[in-house]
């Protein structure tokens, strides 16, 4: 009887789910309005003027992450040694219909409103 109950329960939180169809989410289509809101909300998250961020991210992967820009001498050379900070990660889930941006290290998360987004 136990085991009958608890099938039950697992299909019942199981459909649930599905219903609410949460989870990791790619962008459907890249467009210049939702790259620059993307970049407009990485950059605020990091508290930086700007970012770089490729037009296809998050098409293919739901998982972001951005590495700081090496130091650079003056003649353009990489100086070894000196960005020791971590790169940040950030999650693309869907949650109640909406497209939302996910800070891993904060857990911030920040609503893409121009996007549009499925699970992956």
């Amino acid at each position: 009887m136990r085991i009958v109950a608890l099938s039950v329960l697992v299909m019942l939180s199981a459909c649930a789910s599905v219903s609410g169809q949460e989870g990791p989410a790619v962008l459907t289509e890249s467009t210049t309005e939702t790259h620059a809101e993307l970049v407009k909300v990485v950059s605020a998250a990091l508290n930086v003027p700007t970012v770089t961020i490729a037009a296809a991210a998050l098409t293919t992967d739901s998982e972001l992450v951005i590495e700081r820009a090496p130091a650079r001498d003056a003649g353009g050379r990489r100086l070894q040694g000196r960005e020791l900070s971590q790169p940040e990660h950030f999650q693309l889930i869907r949650a109640k219909n909406r497209c939302v941006l996910v800070h891993a290290r904060t857990k911030a998360q920040y609503e893409l409103s121009s996007a549009k987004c499925r699970l992956r």
